[in-house]
Protein backbone atom coordinates (compact mmCIF):
# COMPACT_ATOMS: atom_id res chain seq x y z
CA UNK A 1 0.00 0.00 0.00
CA UNK A 2 1.13 3.52 -0.81
CA UNK A 3 0.14 6.67 1.22
CA UNK A 4 -1.14 9.17 -0.66
CA UNK A 5 -3.14 12.74 -1.38
CA UNK A 6 -4.82 15.16 -3.55
CA UNK A 7 -2.52 17.55 -4.99
CA UNK A 8 -4.39 20.57 -3.20
CA UNK A 9 -1.18 23.34 -3.88
CA UNK A 10 1.28 23.24 -6.34
CA UNK A 11 3.95 24.95 -4.33
CA UNK A 12 7.54 23.50 -2.83
CA UNK A 13 5.84 24.37 0.60
CA UNK A 14 3.03 22.01 0.34
CA UNK A 15 5.22 19.56 -1.21
CA UNK A 16 7.74 19.50 1.48
CA UNK A 17 4.69 18.90 4.04
CA UNK A 18 3.68 16.29 2.17
CA UNK A 19 7.13 14.40 2.51
CA UNK A 20 7.31 15.56 6.40
CA UNK A 21 3.78 13.60 6.87
CA UNK A 22 5.44 10.45 5.05
CA UNK A 23 3.02 11.14 1.93
CA UNK A 24 4.60 8.92 -1.22
CA UNK A 25 2.20 9.57 -3.95
CA UNK A 26 -0.53 12.27 -5.14
CA UNK A 27 -3.53 12.27 -7.17
CA UNK A 28 -2.98 15.03 -10.05
CA UNK A 29 -6.15 17.05 -10.57
CA UNK A 30 -4.62 19.82 -11.19
CA UNK A 31 -6.57 20.52 -14.40
CA UNK A 32 -5.72 24.04 -15.43
CA UNK A 33 -2.15 23.38 -15.22
CA UNK A 34 -2.05 20.21 -17.14
CA UNK A 35 -4.82 20.20 -19.64
CA UNK A 36 -4.16 21.76 -23.36
CA UNK A 37 -7.83 23.60 -23.24
CA UNK A 38 -9.73 26.51 -20.92
CA UNK A 39 -12.40 24.44 -19.08
CA UNK A 40 -9.81 21.07 -18.74
CA UNK A 41 -10.60 20.17 -21.94
CA UNK A 42 -8.09 18.73 -24.60
CA UNK A 43 -5.71 16.19 -23.76
CA UNK A 44 -2.88 16.38 -20.95
CA UNK A 45 -0.23 18.69 -21.78
CA UNK A 46 2.76 16.12 -21.47
CA UNK A 47 5.39 18.97 -21.25
CA UNK A 48 3.24 20.44 -17.99
CA UNK A 49 3.29 16.98 -16.67
CA UNK A 50 6.94 16.28 -16.81
CA UNK A 51 7.40 19.27 -15.42
CA UNK A 52 5.21 18.59 -12.02
CA UNK A 53 6.69 15.09 -12.29
CA UNK A 54 10.15 16.35 -11.87
CA UNK A 55 8.95 18.98 -9.19
CA UNK A 56 7.67 16.27 -7.00
CA UNK A 57 10.28 13.63 -7.18
CA UNK A 58 12.24 16.72 -5.68
CA UNK A 59 10.56 15.71 -2.46
CA UNK A 60 10.65 11.84 -3.40
CA UNK A 61 7.13 11.77 -4.29
CA UNK A 62 5.29 10.24 -7.38
CA UNK A 63 2.17 10.93 -9.55
CA UNK A 64 0.39 7.63 -8.78
CA UNK A 65 -3.42 8.81 -10.08
CA UNK A 66 -4.90 11.08 -12.18
CA UNK A 67 -8.14 11.90 -11.89
CA UNK A 68 -9.97 12.71 -15.32
CA UNK A 69 -11.62 16.24 -14.91
CA UNK A 70 -15.19 16.96 -13.92
CA UNK A 71 -17.41 19.35 -13.73
CA UNK A 72 -19.43 21.27 -16.30
CA UNK A 73 -17.75 21.68 -20.08
CA UNK A 74 -14.79 19.37 -18.98
CA UNK A 75 -12.82 16.94 -20.94
CA UNK A 76 -15.57 14.32 -21.14
CA UNK A 77 -18.71 16.10 -19.82
CA UNK A 78 -21.02 15.70 -23.31
CA UNK A 79 -20.60 12.23 -23.67
CA UNK A 80 -22.16 11.51 -20.11
CA UNK A 81 -25.43 12.53 -22.44
CA UNK A 82 -24.77 10.25 -24.60
CA UNK A 83 -23.47 9.73 -28.63
CA UNK A 84 -22.85 12.82 -30.31
CA UNK A 85 -19.87 13.73 -32.51
CA UNK A 86 -19.12 15.95 -29.39
CA UNK A 87 -19.02 13.33 -27.31
CA UNK A 88 -16.59 11.03 -29.86
CA UNK A 89 -14.35 13.78 -29.88
CA UNK A 90 -14.05 13.86 -26.01
CA UNK A 91 -13.30 10.08 -25.75
CA UNK A 92 -10.90 10.19 -27.93
CA UNK A 93 -9.06 12.87 -25.64
CA UNK A 94 -9.92 11.19 -22.50
CA UNK A 95 -7.91 8.20 -24.51
CA UNK A 96 -5.11 9.85 -25.27
CA UNK A 97 -4.33 11.46 -21.75
CA UNK A 98 -4.80 7.48 -20.93
CA UNK A 99 -2.17 7.26 -23.31
CA UNK A 100 0.36 9.82 -21.92
CA UNK A 101 -0.57 8.49 -18.49
CA UNK A 102 0.48 5.29 -19.15
CA UNK A 103 3.78 6.79 -21.44
CA UNK A 104 4.84 8.70 -18.35
CA UNK A 105 4.37 6.12 -15.45
CA UNK A 106 0.81 6.70 -13.84
CA UNK A 107 -0.64 3.34 -13.36
CA UNK A 108 -4.35 4.45 -12.34
CA UNK A 109 -6.77 7.11 -13.64
CA UNK A 110 -9.71 7.79 -11.17
CA UNK A 111 -13.29 8.74 -13.08
CA UNK A 112 -16.69 9.59 -12.51
CA UNK A 113 -19.94 9.46 -14.15
CA UNK A 114 -22.54 11.69 -13.19
CA UNK A 115 -24.08 15.39 -14.06
CA UNK A 116 -24.85 16.60 -10.53
CA UNK A 117 -21.91 14.12 -9.46
CA UNK A 118 -21.09 15.38 -5.53
CA UNK A 119 -23.90 17.73 -4.67
CA UNK A 120 -27.18 18.44 -2.00
CA UNK A 121 -24.44 18.89 0.73
CA UNK A 122 -26.30 21.23 3.28
CA UNK A 123 -24.07 24.69 3.88
CA UNK A 124 -24.01 26.65 7.17
CA UNK A 125 -22.25 26.61 10.38
CA UNK A 126 -24.80 24.06 12.16
CA UNK A 127 -22.95 21.18 10.75
CA UNK A 128 -20.92 20.35 13.55
CA UNK A 129 -18.77 17.30 14.37
CA UNK A 130 -16.61 16.42 16.95
CA UNK A 131 -15.43 19.47 19.10
CA UNK A 132 -17.25 21.84 16.83
CA UNK A 133 -15.34 20.71 13.67
CA UNK A 134 -16.97 21.54 10.51
CA UNK A 135 -18.70 18.11 8.49
CA UNK A 136 -20.18 17.87 5.27
CA UNK A 137 -23.63 16.49 5.68
CA UNK A 138 -25.88 15.36 3.52
CA UNK A 139 -29.74 15.41 3.97
CA UNK A 140 -32.14 14.21 1.31
CA UNK A 141 -35.03 15.43 2.62
CA UNK A 142 -33.86 19.30 2.39
CA UNK A 143 -33.66 18.57 -1.18
CA UNK A 144 -37.24 18.34 -1.86
CA UNK A 145 -38.25 21.01 -5.17
CA UNK A 146 -34.20 21.59 -5.20
CA UNK A 147 -32.43 20.93 -8.58
CA UNK A 148 -28.70 20.89 -9.89
CA UNK A 149 -28.60 24.11 -12.10
CA UNK A 150 -27.59 21.51 -14.85
CA UNK A 151 -29.64 18.77 -14.11
CA UNK A 152 -30.75 16.46 -16.82
CA UNK A 153 -33.83 13.35 -15.90
CA UNK A 154 -31.89 10.47 -17.16
CA UNK A 155 -33.46 6.57 -16.26
CA UNK A 156 -31.08 4.25 -14.94
CA UNK A 157 -31.44 2.19 -19.06
CA UNK A 158 -29.88 5.19 -20.59
CA UNK A 159 -27.40 5.69 -17.98
CA UNK A 160 -26.07 2.44 -18.80
CA UNK A 161 -26.23 3.12 -22.21
CA UNK A 162 -23.95 6.04 -21.69
CA UNK A 163 -21.90 4.59 -19.85
CA UNK A 164 -21.36 1.23 -21.28
CA UNK A 165 -20.70 3.03 -24.67
CA UNK A 166 -17.87 5.41 -22.93
CA UNK A 167 -16.30 2.11 -21.26
CA UNK A 168 -16.10 0.05 -24.75
CA UNK A 169 -14.14 2.73 -26.15
CA UNK A 170 -11.57 3.44 -23.19
CA UNK A 171 -10.93 0.49 -21.48
CA UNK A 172 -9.27 -1.38 -23.99
CA UNK A 173 -7.04 1.79 -24.65
CA UNK A 174 -6.52 1.57 -21.14
CA UNK A 175 -5.50 -2.31 -20.70
CA UNK A 176 -3.26 -2.16 -23.50
CA UNK A 177 -1.38 1.70 -21.99
CA UNK A 178 -1.20 -0.56 -18.65
CA UNK A 179 -3.38 1.76 -16.57
CA UNK A 180 -5.96 0.71 -14.44
CA UNK A 181 -9.04 2.63 -14.38
CA UNK A 182 -10.77 3.69 -11.13
CA UNK A 183 -14.34 4.30 -11.22
CA UNK A 184 -15.45 6.56 -8.40
CA UNK A 185 -18.99 4.99 -7.01
CA UNK A 186 -22.00 7.57 -6.78
CA UNK A 187 -21.44 9.75 -3.62
CA UNK A 188 -24.17 10.56 -2.53
CA UNK A 189 -25.43 6.86 -3.39
CA UNK A 190 -29.11 7.63 -3.40
CA UNK A 191 -31.53 5.87 -5.99
CA UNK A 192 -31.89 8.79 -7.76
CA UNK A 193 -30.66 12.55 -7.52
CA UNK A 194 -32.03 15.94 -8.91
CA UNK A 195 -33.61 13.26 -12.06
CA UNK A 196 -30.35 11.13 -12.56
CA UNK A 197 -30.78 7.33 -11.70
CA UNK A 198 -27.71 6.94 -8.83
CA UNK A 199 -26.94 3.19 -10.90
CA UNK A 200 -23.44 3.03 -8.63
CA UNK A 201 -25.13 3.51 -5.84
CA UNK A 202 -24.82 -0.31 -4.32
CA UNK A 203 -23.13 -3.33 -4.42
CA UNK A 204 -25.28 -4.74 -7.29
CA UNK A 205 -24.80 -1.48 -9.55
CA UNK A 206 -20.77 -1.97 -8.25
CA UNK A 207 -20.63 -5.20 -9.52
CA UNK A 208 -22.59 -5.02 -12.72
CA UNK A 209 -20.15 -2.30 -13.69
CA UNK A 210 -17.22 -4.21 -13.10
CA UNK A 211 -18.65 -7.22 -14.46
CA UNK A 212 -19.44 -5.75 -18.18
CA UNK A 213 -15.92 -5.69 -19.39
CA UNK A 214 -13.96 -8.53 -17.69
CA UNK A 215 -10.30 -6.51 -17.82
CA UNK A 216 -7.85 -5.45 -14.95
CA UNK A 217 -8.27 -2.18 -16.52
CA UNK A 218 -11.53 -2.32 -15.48
CA UNK A 219 -12.13 -1.48 -11.60
CA UNK A 220 -13.25 0.35 -8.74
CA UNK A 221 -12.01 3.59 -6.56
CA UNK A 222 -13.41 2.52 -3.83
CA UNK A 223 -14.22 5.41 -1.63
CA UNK A 224 -14.92 3.81 1.96
CA UNK A 225 -16.78 7.06 2.68
CA UNK A 226 -19.71 6.60 0.26
CA UNK A 227 -19.91 3.40 0.82
CA UNK A 228 -20.78 3.40 4.21
CA UNK A 229 -23.42 5.80 3.12
CA UNK A 230 -25.59 2.96 1.21
CA UNK A 231 -28.31 1.47 3.14
CA UNK A 232 -27.91 -1.81 4.68
CA UNK A 233 -24.23 -2.46 3.35
CA UNK A 234 -21.95 -4.49 4.65
CA UNK A 235 -18.72 -1.96 3.96
CA UNK A 236 -16.10 -4.48 4.96
CA UNK A 237 -17.82 -7.50 2.96
CA UNK A 238 -18.24 -5.83 -0.24
CA UNK A 239 -14.77 -4.48 -0.31
CA UNK A 240 -13.32 -7.84 0.27
CA UNK A 241 -15.48 -9.18 -2.40
CA UNK A 242 -14.35 -6.17 -5.10
CA UNK A 243 -10.40 -6.89 -3.63
CA UNK A 244 -10.32 -10.52 -3.81
CA UNK A 245 -11.15 -10.11 -7.76
CA UNK A 246 -8.70 -7.52 -8.47
CA UNK A 247 -10.85 -5.04 -9.02
CA UNK A 248 -10.34 -2.11 -6.26
CA UNK A 249 -7.44 0.28 -8.26
CA UNK A 250 -7.49 3.17 -5.74
CA UNK A 251 -8.65 3.70 -2.25
CA UNK A 252 -10.37 6.83 -0.35
CA UNK A 253 -10.36 5.77 3.46
CA UNK A 254 -12.42 7.67 4.97
CA UNK A 255 -15.43 7.26 7.59
CA UNK A 256 -18.89 8.71 7.87
CA UNK A 257 -21.70 8.67 10.28
CA UNK A 258 -24.89 7.67 9.28
CA UNK A 259 -26.49 6.45 6.01
CA UNK A 260 -28.35 7.57 3.23
CA UNK A 261 -30.87 9.46 3.81
CA UNK A 262 -28.84 11.48 6.36
CA UNK A 263 -24.99 11.29 7.23
CA UNK A 264 -21.72 12.85 7.96
CA UNK A 265 -18.43 12.83 7.06
CA UNK A 266 -16.89 12.52 10.06
CA UNK A 267 -12.81 12.47 11.46
CA UNK A 268 -11.42 9.13 10.31
CA UNK A 269 -11.83 8.11 13.22
CA UNK A 270 -15.49 8.83 14.64
CA UNK A 271 -17.32 7.61 12.09
CA UNK A 272 -19.68 4.12 11.84
CA UNK A 273 -16.93 2.06 10.19
CA UNK A 274 -14.09 0.34 12.18
CA UNK A 275 -10.98 1.17 10.16
CA UNK A 276 -8.95 -0.77 12.22
CA UNK A 277 -10.92 -3.98 10.66
CA UNK A 278 -11.23 -2.32 6.74
CA UNK A 279 -7.04 -1.75 6.63
CA UNK A 280 -6.71 -5.52 7.76
CA UNK A 281 -9.23 -6.14 4.72
CA UNK A 282 -7.23 -4.27 2.53
CA UNK A 283 -3.81 -6.36 3.75
CA UNK A 284 -5.36 -9.66 3.54
CA UNK A 285 -6.03 -9.50 -0.50
CA UNK A 286 -2.70 -7.51 -1.06
CA UNK A 287 -4.19 -4.44 -2.23
CA UNK A 288 -0.70 -2.77 -3.55
CA UNK A 289 -2.29 0.62 -4.59
CA UNK A 290 -2.92 4.25 -2.87
CA UNK A 291 -4.71 4.65 0.76
CA UNK A 292 -5.88 8.46 0.29
CA UNK A 293 -7.65 10.54 2.78
CA UNK A 294 -10.58 12.55 1.46
CA UNK A 295 -13.49 14.72 2.56
CA UNK A 296 -11.52 15.51 6.18
CA UNK A 297 -13.94 17.63 8.36
CA UNK A 298 -12.62 21.31 8.72
CA UNK A 299 -10.98 22.20 12.20
CA UNK A 300 -10.55 25.55 14.08
CA UNK A 301 -7.75 28.00 12.67
CA UNK A 302 -6.56 25.92 9.78
CA UNK A 303 -7.69 27.51 6.38
CA UNK A 304 -5.74 25.26 4.67
CA UNK A 305 -6.88 22.21 6.06
CA UNK A 306 -3.70 20.68 6.69
CA UNK A 307 -4.30 19.86 10.05
CA UNK A 308 -7.55 17.74 9.19
CA UNK A 309 -4.98 15.79 6.30
CA UNK A 310 -2.03 16.19 9.02
CA UNK A 311 -4.48 14.02 11.24
CA UNK A 312 -5.99 11.55 8.60
CA UNK A 313 -2.93 10.67 7.31
CA UNK A 314 -1.03 10.15 10.42
CA UNK A 315 -3.61 7.54 11.56
CA UNK A 316 -3.78 6.24 8.09
CA UNK A 317 0.34 5.28 8.54
CA UNK A 318 -0.64 3.82 12.13
CA UNK A 319 -3.18 1.44 10.79
CA UNK A 320 -0.74 0.87 7.89
CA UNK A 321 2.34 -0.18 10.30
CA UNK A 322 0.25 -2.09 12.81
CA UNK A 323 -1.10 -4.52 10.01
CA UNK A 324 2.85 -4.74 9.03
CA UNK A 325 2.19 -2.11 5.43
CA UNK A 326 4.91 0.12 7.14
Amino acid sequence: MKVATGLREVSDEFFQFMQQLGIECVKLDNWKLLMSEPGACGIMKVDELRKLTEWLGRYEIRPYVFLLPQGPNTQYWNARFGQSPEADAEIENVCETIRICGGEGIPVVEWTWSIPDVWGRVPGPNTAGRGGAQVSRFNEHLLEGQRHPLAVDMDADTMWKNLTYFMDRVIPVAEQAGVRMAMHHHDPPTEFLSGEARILNSFEGMKKFVDYIDSPANGLNICQGTLAEQNGVDVLGTIRYFGERDKVNHCHFRNVKGQVPVFDESFIDDGDVDMYEAMKVYKGFGYKHCMMPDHVPSMTDDPKGRGSLAYAVGYIRALMHVVGEL
